[in-house]
């Protein structure tokens, strides 16, 4: 009975789990000439953390998942934001795009916990060589 307390108590505990207004023209998508292939992959294995267009799927509003949900969010939206992509620097720019290809080539990105609950999000070989030869293109 404590337990059932205790799980039902947390519920009530908020957390900040909202999208921002994305202004389209400060998107990646509109700042770089992005290939429908590589705008795929990025939409379906990193938007979810890296944009202002996070799909909140319902296991993120149960406590505490939700919780670790709405830390790994806001902690990818500060590291890198493909929805405010345009206010960047181009050094910023050009160091993100390197560590994006690093990090989908050693698989460190998505997320392992994402990836393991989004069986689809983790790229292909394929994908990867598209995303890392499309970053090369733009750097």
């Amino acid at each position: 009975m404590a337990v059932c307390l205790a799980f039902a108590g947390i519920q009530l505990i908020p957390v900040e789990k909202r999208n921002p207004p994305e202004d389209p023209s400060h998107t990646i998508y509109a700042a770089e000439s992005v290939p429908a292939e590589v705008k795929a992959v990025l939409q379906g294995s990193c938007n979810d953390c890296h944009s202002n267009q996070t799909r909140w799927p319902w296991y993120s509003h149960v406590a505490p998942v939700s919780w670790m949900v709405a830390h790994d969010v806001h902690e990818g939206r500060k590291e890198m934001n493909f929805s405010e992509w345009s206010t960047y620097t181009e050094k910023r720019k050009d160091q993100k795009l390197e560590e994006i290809c690093e990090q989908i080539t050693n698989g460190d990105m998505p997320d392992g916990k994402y990836a393991f609950i989004h069986r689809n999000a983790r790229p292909t070989q394929a994908q990867r060589d598209a995303v890392c030869t499309w970053i090369e293109s733009v750097r």
